[in-house]
């Protein structure tokens, strides 16, 4: 319970540890940024040289490091920053030896192998070129990871210039990749190795580029032409390497050296360009097809413009260099086509005389100040006169009907097909500094800016915001701005030849803001002032009005409480490492410390929230014939509700944590053949808290039943029965409990081990494994509601059927219903842990190209879980104890249900469930067993996945002419649960443990760049002939896939205790699923059954994406390269979700005495129900770009 310790007491401890000299690094592959060479020195003989100087050159910017050769002959030099590199050997008796072309990644183990220096003079010197195959080969560490390098980057295009789709070029990675715009996030969009999307570290020149919220989103963005690498660790890393245990992902920018470079670029596409979508073509071709998408489904504007340019060179040769970056993107982003019903011009007047329904029969009201079926203000009292002005000015900014056809079996009379606006900047400034021949420092900044603009659209709103959640289009629509800069500062400091630390400071930053564009859903703007419960102090929004009851209508469904929404995360890091080289080992430590801080606001219905329905305003009977009975817009006019609720405020969550990491670890050179290294990293990872205690958190321990609420049959609390509301609630504000929730489990230790070895002495075939244990910080979303629905902060009003006019006069009554949005969660508070291991063979087939085969596999322990704790328990609802007497003739429950269904009399019941507590009323709180609430979120650290899977990759990076990787993953994961708000099997978590939602069984992805040679030569033609039949490449991307596991579905299937797959219907458990050979199984009374998504699939994915570029160089220095890029360039066809709903023949509450029961499948079982669209799978798109180098 104690709060965890400030910035002040942390940095001290920091500086303890540094000075005992346990020397600790820093986390996350993110902080690394910095990696070694190493190598050995042999004379003609083949015996070591001892003291041979080896000198390290980057010729990009002149930087040299000269260490010398130890007793066996070998040298290390870590702390280089990326780059490629010359290594020159000198010793007396010797020529010098110069190799150049050792490409260093960061945090790579880089071995140069073997140096063989020849008799000589010093003077005389050999000059070669690195083995471009064995530079590949990991031969120094048994680390998993992979490398995206410049050339890629620059040369394999990618469908919105996002970074993140490079890692589909990786073994173990499963995901859709469907970034095919510039934009933050999509970090949750992969899963590595099987660990969960939200898992992994992403950084950018070791600074931490992560959204604390949910760990899936960033705070910045970079364009691929200002990255240097791309580094992915995958599995069984160093103990340098922690924070996150479900892969690193790092980046490296660009730096500028002793030459002058840059380019200007110029992407674009269109909406004309495209093919269109498969569906949009059934639709058209077969506009009444049930089984096609609904008409009028219309792709909207497609259109994206991306400017960019950079420049890098020297401020002083060999000194100090810079490099500058800027990109412009415009982008439309087409939306899906909205349709609902919306008044006419008459209704908003209160006339309804021409109103029909969706079948087209003609509506009739009746009621106070309704003649005619028009309502006429003349004899309304103030009150109902202001209730009926106001409605009417929220019905004016609803947009007015503009399709025919309502009325026809037509459910909508309003249609849009809307494009966001989503203009955004990316600024990048890197400056590197060689301060001294023993000290470098680099400082590097990102700014975003973006200021995303879109109608209001269908939660949680077009960029996976809360705020603007309606398909009404207001006018003008919603602005999301969404800033954010990244900062690194690393310096390198050599303290003796065989010494150095590497110290680095990371902050980061975003916020996000969203708001409707000129106040048009504002109450003050527009003069409304409708009458509620409280009044608006924390928004400006109209009410949500909802509308109901009116038959073949599709009327919109408003969700603006949320709106403004404001939320902003800031993550500071500071690391420090420490190398020393001694003898045979290399000693690495370091430690790790990040301050976070994310204050974010509530999103809620403070505004109001209102449902309508036709009964205030339906007539007895029919004045001339058919019709339809009532009209809820009528009954919004007249100020009738059936239902109204209103919270009380919107609280903001100030969410903070400390997290502080140490370790220390050993590279050991035991053999020249054999590499060792080991390690312990040691990580306190306590819970993230709320620095005002604001949190509340069920405990079950704290429920005491003897002071429980009493519940009406009708699912309501009885106020004069007593007892306490919030019954087992406990808030950290009274340290009730611990401020974070749950418990901190201190400092958790991570070993790990990794072993490379030389299987044939030539450096050609490498053995490699490895096992490593890791921790992972949970995200912070698990403690927001806790804040946002503490019952001391925030209350949900709720009002019964009434009118809007007698709102004031209840202010104060929250009702009698149940808490709901309540959570809990298990006081130990276990921390995620992930233990990763992997044994594979590296080998060089032929000069520069390598193949790598490898088992790797993953266990996930303490997985956070979610299960409803408020689940009616299994059998209950077939005891006499929970049948209601008022259900049963002369109010006495007999020992056996009248009529009783044979099915429970087989199974040896004497109740069906039909007739308990709440269920006339499709109700479970009389049978729950925390009275009072509704389900409870119990956040548990329980959940468990196992991965295993066989990786295959083959490389060839660092060659002219061609390069090209191909990557194949064939794997299977099983989990109890997807994500960390799965719902649960409320009692037997192991009902749940299926494949997981990510499963892809085969993963294929292949690369390629490929330069086409120039014919121009061999016609012996004059200049101008190249200019048309040289320089051009050929290049691209290749995925195959297979689907992920599907469920059945059924809308009865997910009632309160209801589990996905297994689909349990609430109080009456009747279960179904599916065998293995896809039939539906026959529902039965009893203990739940397995779920079907381990025999169930979704489509796969076959997609092509290709590219022809043009260079046309201009002397040495300038060149030009016109680019045609094609994604999914055959146009292939990638249908994802599938229909597998099945049928039954009566709703379980219909089930009556004698009813048959029977299931079956829906009539176009398992046919193709959309398309993986957007992104990588859907249509051709075509993109045309230009690029200028010098």
């Amino acid at each position: 319970m104690n709060r965890p310790p400030c910035i002040k007491t942390v940095l001290i401890l920091c500086i303890a540890v540094l000075a005992i000299g346990s020397v600790l690094c820093s986390t996350s592959f993110a902080q690394v940024t910095s990696g070694t060479i190493s190598g050995s020195v042999k004379d003609p003989s083949g015996a070591m040289v001892k003291g041979a100087s080896v000198t390290i050159t980057n010729p990009a910017n002149g930087f040299t490091r000269t260490v010398m050769t130890s007793e066996t002959g070998d040298f290390v030099a870590p702390g280089l920053y990326p780059g490629t590199y010359t290594v020159t050997v000198e010793a007396s008796g010797f020529k010098k030896l110069a190799t150049s072309g050792f490409a260093l990644s960061a945090a790579d183990k880089l071995n140069a192998g073997e140096f063989v220096l020849t008799m000589g003079a010093a003077a005389e010197s050999v000059t070669v070129s690195a083995d471009a195959g064995q530079v590949q080969l990991q031969s120094n560490s048994g680390e998993r990871s992979d490398l995206i390098n410049s050339k890629q980057l620059n040369d394999v295009a990618m469908n919105g210039r996002n970074v993140l789709d490079y890692l589909k070029l990786v073994p173990g990675m499963s995901g859709t990749f469907d970034g095919h715009q510039s934009g933050t996030g999509g970090i949750d969009s992969y899963n590595i190795n099987g660990t969960r999307a939200n898992q992994h570290e992403f950084t950018i020149d070791g600074a931490s580029n992560v959204d604390t919220g949910n760990n899936g989103g960033t705070h910045v963005t970079i364009n691929p032409d200002a990255i240097e690498e791309v580094k992915i660790l995958t599995s069984n890393y160093q103990a340098e390497f922690g924070k996150a245990a479900g892969g690193q992902v790092a980046i490296t920018t660009k730096s500028g050296s002793n030459q002058w470079h840059g380019n200007g670029r110029f992407f674009h596409r269109n909406e004309g360009l495209n093919s269109n979508e498969p569906f949009n073509k059934y639709n058209q071709l077969h506009p009444k097809d049930p089984i096609a998408n609904p008409p009028h489904n219309d792709p909207g504007l497609y259109r994206y413009n991306y400017v960019g340019y950079q420049l890098g060179g020297p401020i002083k040769k060999d000194k100090l260099f810079f490099f500058w970056s800027q990109e412009f993107f415009r982008q439309l982003v087409p939306g899906a086509t909205t349709t609902f019903y919306t008044p006419t011009a008459l209704e908003r007047q209160g006339d309804f005389s021409q109103s029909t329904d969706g079948e087209g029969k003609q509506i009739a009201i009746a009621g106070p100040n309704i003649v005619n079926n028009k309502i006429v203000t003349d004899g309304m009292t103030d009150a109902q006169l202001k209730v009926f002005q106001n409605v009417q000015k929220i019905l004016n900014l609803y947009p007015l009907p503009n399709v025919d056809g309502y009325g026809t079996g037509q459910d909508f009379n309003f249609s849009t097909t809307y494009s966001a606006h989503a203009p955004r900047r990316e600024d990048i400034l890197r400056v590197d500094y060689q301060l001294t021949p023993n000290e470098r420092l680099y400082g590097r900044w990102i700014h975003n800016s973006e200021n995303d603009a879109s109608p209001f659209t269908p939660f949680p709103g077009p960029f996976g915001i809360f705020a603007c959640s309606t398909s009404i289009q207001f006018a003008g629509g919603c602005t999301q701005k969404h800033p954010g800069w990244n900062f690194s500062a690393n310096l390198v400091s050599t303290i003796r030849p065989n010494i150095l630390n590497e110290f680095s400071i990371g902050p980061s930053h975003t916020l996000s803001l969203a708001e409707s564009v000129g106040g048009n859903i504002s109450v003050g703007k527009n003069g409304i002032d409708m009458p509620l419960l409280y009044p608006l102090t924390q928004a400006d929004s109209i009410p949500d009005m909802h509308f109901g009851g009116l038959s073949g209508t599709n009327f919109p469904g408003p969700y603006l409480g949320a709106t403004p929404w404001k939320q902003a995360n800031t993550t500071i890091n500071v690391n420090d490492n420490l190398s020393w080289v001694l003898k045979n080992h290399t000693l690495k430590g370091g430690m790790f410390y990040q301050r976070n801080r994310k204050d974010q606001i509530a999103w809620g219905n403070i505004n109001g929230e209102i449902n309508f329905d036709v009964g205030p305003t339906a007539p007895d009977t029919c004045p001339d014939g058919p019709c339809t009975k009532g009209d809820p817009l009528a009954s919004a006019l007249i100020g009738e509700f059936n239902g109204f609720d209103q919270s009380t405020a919107r609280p903001t969550g100030y969410f903070r944590y400390n997290q502080l990491e140490f370790y220390l670890q050993d590279t050991w050179k035991i053999t020249p053949r054999l590499t060792l290294d080991y390690g312990m990293r040691f990580a306190w990872i306590p819970p993230q808290y709320d620095a005002k205690n604001q949190i509340a958190i069920f405990d079950p321990n704290a429920y005491d039943s003897n002071n429980a609420v009493t519940i009406t049959s009708g699912g309501t609390i009885d106020p004069e029965a007593g007892g306490d509301p919030l019954n087992g609630i406990r808030f950290t504000a009274g340290n009730q409990i611990p401020t974070g929730g749950w418990n901190s489990r201190g400092i958790m230790p991570e070993p790990r081990l990794g072993f490379a070895y030389d299987l044939f002495n030539n450096h050609r075939t490498i053995l490699r494994g490895g096992a490593g244990m890791m921790h992972d910080r949970v995200q912070g979303n698990l403690i927001f509601n806790p804040v946002f629905n503490n019952p001391a902060l925030v209350r949900k009003a709720q009002v019964a059927a009434n009118n809007i006019a007698n709102l004031p006069t209840l202010q104060g009554d929250f009702g009698n219903g149940v808490l709901g949005g309540i959570v809990g969660a298990a006081r130990d508070g276990k921390v995620p842990t992930v233990y990763s291991f992997s044994f594979g063979i590296q080998h060089e087939l032929a000069r520069g190209t390598t193949l790598d085969v490898a088992y790797v596999g993953t266990l996930s322990r303490h997985l956070v879980t979610s299960r409803d704790i408020n689940a009616i328990p299994y059998g209950y609802a077939f005891t006499r104890a929970a049948q209601d007497p008022a259900n049963f003739e002369g109010g006495v429950v007999p020992d056996v249900e009248p009529g009783l269904n044979p099915i429970y009399t087989a199974a040896g019941l004497n109740y069906s469930g039909s007739l308990a507590y709440g269920r006339p009323s499709y109700t479970n709180a009389p049978l729950v067993p925390y009275k009072g609430y509704d389900q409870i979120a119990y956040l548990q650290f329980d959940g468990t996945s196992n991965y295993n899977s066989l990786q295959v990759s083959l490389q060839r990076r660092f060659s002219k002419g061609l390069t090209f990787g191909a990557v194949y993953t064939w794997s299977k994961s099983l989990t109890t649960a997807t994500s960390d708000q799965d719902t649960q099997n409320p009692f037997n978590a192991l009902l749940d443990y299926r494949a997981a939602g990510w499963d892809r069984t085969h993963v294929f992805a292949a690369n390629y760049v490929y330069d086409i040679p120039g014919v121009s030569k061999h016609f012996g033609g004059p200049k101008w002939l190249s200019y048309l039949t040289d320089n051009y490449q050929l290049s691209g991307v290749t995925n195959f896939m297979s689907g992920t596991p599907a469920d059945t579905g059924n809308g009865w299937a997910f009632e309160s205790g209801a589990v996905d797959g297994s689909n349990m219907w609430g109080a009456i458990q009747y279960y179904y699923a599916i065998d293995g050979s896809g039939n539906p199984i026959t529902p039965t009374v009893g203990p739940p059954i397995r779920g079907s998504r381990d025999f169930l699939r979704s489509g796969g994915l076959q997609n092509w994406d290709m590219s022809l570029f043009k260079n046309i160089p201009f002397g040495e220095r300038y060149s030009i390269q016109l680019r045609l890029e094609a994604f999914n360039a055959f146009n292939h066809p990638n249908f994802n979700s599938k229909n597998f709903n099945v049928n039954v023949d009566h709703f379980p509450f219909q089930w009556q005495t004698g009813d048959s029961i029977a299931i079956s499948k829906a009539s176009n079982w398992g046919q193709y129900t959309n398309t993986y669209n957007p992104g990588v799978g859907s249509p051709r798109v075509l993109q045309l770009g230009a690029k200028f180098y010098f």
